[in-house]
């Protein structure tokens, strides 16, 4: 239950917030770190003549010619966690933003139904257009948001214990879970990554949703507190905790064995769907690079890192763009290539992105428009 102190809390954060700019700035920077590292590994998925096989659950560990191509992907582990968990942290907050504007709870209701359904409508239509060329569909990481998002739309009134307790028991009690008994498509869209057939998938609902909200429920509680980095960080140590105590007797949880602390495959997870080493892992690096992106940001994005800041205010035109670029130049180039040029064409990807989302920021200030207002 909301106590009066902390209502009041929360409005005079909301307050500060809009006076100093300090929530969007640590936000758009920690959002535009993760959207550089998905364009690293989406370079290297169409590019790079040794990027390794996806870390299924259900399949073999995947192999790697050497450290490098094994550091690359590696660091990219908490990317998606960390946009599902973003996709939840920013729910709470422009609706308590909208709310403390004067918008009625069911215009915000179908606002969020409505962000949804655009999400899962521009991954059907607009990035599933090469897919549907191929002759499939697969459910991917924008359907998966969408429906977390119109549940949201719904579930925001619960409680944060309640809405935490259960996204925690998603999350431990997933690798349970026997879904053989459904059709194929369900299997796909509920838990099941599945890669081959008419409909594939590799972000199934659960365990997904789950991250989305305990980004919610951080992001509700964020609200509460004037610098909340503190607490991040602890919540960043005992992922990491959690993350030992689970990796270490390779039990429950772990789609992979390994041979002990210092050896290779004992930070080899399984992403399709998130092992539970993953998952604590993946954690633990997202509030660590929340914080200090909050801490770094507070008084202003420095200089060097305003380029991340650009990108993490657009990530959506981002995603939807940097695809259709990396996926014309792979089949113009019809080419893979080694770890150093792969990491090349990255940082031209990346200069090429800046000028475009920096514009399409600008439309999206001076002329908001239908299409703005949701890319």
């Amino acid at each position: 239950m909301t106590t009066t102190q902390s209502v009041d809390t929360r409005s005079q954060v909301l307050r500060a917030t809009c006076a100093t700019g300090q929530r969007q700035a640590y936000v758009d920077l920690f959002r535009g770190l993760l959207i550089a590292h998905m364009a690293l590994d989406h370079v290297s998925l169409m590019f790079n003549a040794g990027r390794g096989a996806e870390e299924l659950a259900a399949g073999p560990v995947p192999a790697f010619s050497n450290l490098a191509q094994f550091l690359t992907r590696f660091s990219g582990v908490p990317v998606a966690p960390g946009f599902f968990f973003m996709a939840g942290f920013m729910v709470a907050v422009t609706t308590a933003t909208r709310f403390e504007r004067g918008v009625a709870e069911h215009e915000i209701t179908r606002r969020l139904l409505m962000r949804g359904l655009v999400l899962v409508l521009v991954d059907a239509l607009i990035m599933g257009l090469p897919r549907a060329l191929m002759g499939f569909y697969s459910f991917m990481v924008l359907s998966s948001i969408g429906v977390g998002i119109a549940a949201l739309a719904v579930l925001r009134r619960l409680p944060s214990t309640a809405l935490l307790a259960g996204a925690v028991a998603v999350l431990l009690l997933h690798p349970m879970l026997d879904v053989s008994g459904l059709p194929l498509a369900l299997r796909a869209v509920v838990y099941e990554p599945v890669r081959t057939g008419a409909l594939r998938s590799l972000y199934p609902i659960i365990p997904w949703i789950a991250i989305l909200i305990v980004g919610f429920v951080v992001g509700r509680d964020s609200l509460m507190r004037r610098r909340p980095a503190a607490f991040w960080l602890t919540l960043a140590g005992l992922s990491l905790v959690s993350f030992l105590v689970v990796r270490v007797p390779a039990a429950y949880g772990n789609a992979y064995p390994h041979h002990g602390l210092s050896s290779h495959d004992f930070w080899e997870f399984a992403k399709y769907p998130p092992d539970l080493p993953f998952l604590a892992w993946s954690f633990s690096i997202v509030f660590l690079l929340l914080a200090l992106a909050w801490r770094v940001a507070r008084n202003g994005t420095p200089r060097w890192l305003r380029p991340f800041e650009v990108f993490g205010r657009v990530p959506f035109f981002f995603y939807v763009v940097h695809f259709y670029v990396l996926g014309i130049a792979a089949a113009i180039a019809r080419t893979k290539v080694g770890l150093p040029a792969t990491y090349a064409i990255w940082l031209v990807l990346l200069l090429a992105m800046l000028p475009l989302c920096a514009r399409y920021y600008r439309v999206k200030r001076e002329r908001p428009n239908l299409v703005t207002r949701y890319l």
